[in-house]
């Protein structure tokens, strides 16, 4: 009776244990990282027409918008990326993320649309624009860098995590960002503003010294300084700089509330 018993035993044991095995292969085998990619290019193009303003708006990827004065047709392009556990599984979602352009008689709009859920998978768009440089500027990102050029007209730029470099800019310029760093290059124009505004990191501003503004500059922790403007000043510390330069038509402001802000005549 015991040998006929202990037969039985034998007989169950692998028909318990053969499913849990299977099960840990199943786990170990999962990689969460989506470190396969899948790129698709896109160039679109658009005549001028009577339009003067341009609106983008991004999730993630890098955005560069460059003014071109003697350009006959605005420039579009770009890549949009998917990253995934495989190449076929990236590629069999690039059409999760849609291209948006909107026209109408005073604005050309771009959108990137994807998925609010990723289950896993990271979507990136990166453009790069070319339009004519005395359109009106506006740029919307969440995590990627952020650059604008050769405009001469307002720009206006909002981003969460990434670098803001703003250059040779002949107008308003605004700047909002919460993790990163700002640079600039601004030709403020008489009566112009330009606000630079972040949380976490560095602001570098660079103006003629000829520039006219009232100027505040402010960081919560970290350091002000400005440097080779004639500036009249009305404070003057570590964290606080406030003054005027020429007759104080324009408005400069700066601030941080971690990092170095500073002010830099050329």
């Amino acid at each position: 009776m015991e040998r006929r018993l202990f037969d039985g035993i034998k007989r169950i044991i692998p028909i318990i244990f053969l499913p849990v095995i299977a099960g840990g292969c199943n786990i170990n085998d999962f990689d969460s990282d989506p470190n396969a990619e899948y790129r698709d290019s896109f160039f679109y193009t658009r005549p001028p027409a009577a339009r003067a303003e341009f609106f983008i708006s991004n999730v993630n990827g890098e955005l560069t918008i460059i003014g071109v004065d003697t350009l006959s047709e605005i420039r579009i392009s770009g890549t949009r990326i998917v990253k995934d556990q495989t190449v076929d599984d990236a590629r069999q979602h690039i059409d999760d993320i849609e291209i948006d352009l909107v026209e109408s008689s005073s604005m050309l709009s771009v959108k990137t649309v994807q998925p609010n859920s990723s289950s896993g998978r990271e979507y990136q768009v990166d453009y790069e624009v070319l339009l004519p440089s005395s359109w009106r500027v506006t740029a919307n990102n969440v995590n990627g860098g952020v650059e604008i050029a050769s405009i001469r007209n307002t720009v206006t730029t909002t981003a969460v995590n990434g670098s803001v470099n703003v250059t040779e800019i002949a107008g308003s310029t605004i700047v909002s960002l919460t993790n990163g760093k700002i640079s600039g290059r601004v030709f403020l124009p008489e009566n112009g503003t330009c606000n630079l505004s972040l949380v976490n990191g560095n602001v570098n501003l660079l103006v003629p010294r000829a520039t006219s503004a009232d100027v505040d500059a402010t960081v919560a922790i970290g350091s002000v300084s400005v440097t080779n403007l004639p500036i009249v000043y009305a404070t003057n510390s570590r964290t606080a700089v406030s003054g005027v330069l020429g007759s104080g038509k324009g408005t400069i402001r700066l601030s941080s509330v971690n990092g170095i802000v500073q002010l830099i005549g050329f």
